[in-house]
């Protein structure tokens, strides 16, 4: 969800800014569209980190007690979902509260502000404590999925370099942004700065498809079929041509 309301809004105009003074006009003054959208990529922002704890803990528990794995989850996956999707009010709710939002210039396309309604609630300050947490959870939970893995009597090398790759990889994100939010909350003179909104940028994106580029980077077969095309389709042809061969030899 993030990602599309990313692609078709908030990249949108600032990647294609020649739709500015297209689309501006209709978000000039205050609009329950403005409210939705900049909530809901909020929302999910905080759902993603929830997500992340809830992730690192099934791994887990997958190494620590694989007997009781499937048992546990079973009933752990309604709780789950529940908390993925109601925790997140816990860091959104003033944004339900706040009566306006407004579009202004940034960078060439546009950027969502809104008025406080509590002065002491920001979206920096609670995506610093989830983020922050996740990233704690993240950290402590591969570190006891790793050691347990090392502590195997046949070790799964494959496995361990695949965790440190994805462990490493998601706690520089989570790292990242929660450092962005801290400079714009302890740092008044650094938010002008276009290098920290560079940096703000880069990191949400690299939240947003972090995911997805771990899955790729991990998995040499996804990896081939998506940036080498040629070898798959080669692969195939060999493939069906050896097995109607084989066939007319049995005929």
């Amino acid at each position: 969800m993030s990602i599309l309301l990313d692609v078709f809004f908030g990249r949108l105009f600032l990647y294609v800014s020649p739709l500015c003074p297209i689309v501006g006009p209709y978000f000039w003054y205050p609009s329950m569209i403005l409210k939705i959208y900049y909530y809901v990529l909020v929302h999910t922002r905080f759902a993603k980190a929830v997500a992340q704890i809830f992730m690192v803990l099934n791994r887990m528990t997958c190494v620590l007690v694989p007997t009781f794995y499937t048992t546990i989850w079973n009933k752990l996956i309604p709780i789950s979902v529940a908390m993925i999707l109601l925790v997140p009010f816990g860091g959104t709710w003033y944004l339900l509260l706040t009566p306006r939002y407004f579009v202004i210039p940034s960078y060439g396309g546009f950027a969502v502000i809104y008025i406080r309604t509590v002065d002491w609630a920001a979206v920096s300050l609670f995506q610093s404590i989830y983020y922050l947490t996740a990233l704690g959870f993240t950290v402590i939970c591969t570190t006891i999925t790793l050691y347990s893995l090392i502590l195997l009597r046949v070790r799964v090398k494959s496995a361990e370099k695949s965790l440190c790759f994805t462990s490493m990889f998601i706690s520089f994100i989570f790292l990242l942004v929660a450092a962005t939010q801290i400079c714009y909350i302890a740092c008044l003179e650094c938010r002008p700065s276009p290098y920290l909104f560079s940096a703000q940028f880069l990191a949400f994106d690299a939240f947003s498809v972090g995911s997805a580029v771990i899955l790729v980077l991990n998995n040499s077969q996804l990896r081939d079929s998506i940036f080498s095309p040629s070898k798959n389709e080669d692969r195939v042809f060999r493939a069906s041509t050896n097995n109607s061969f084989t066939s007319h030899v049995k005929i």
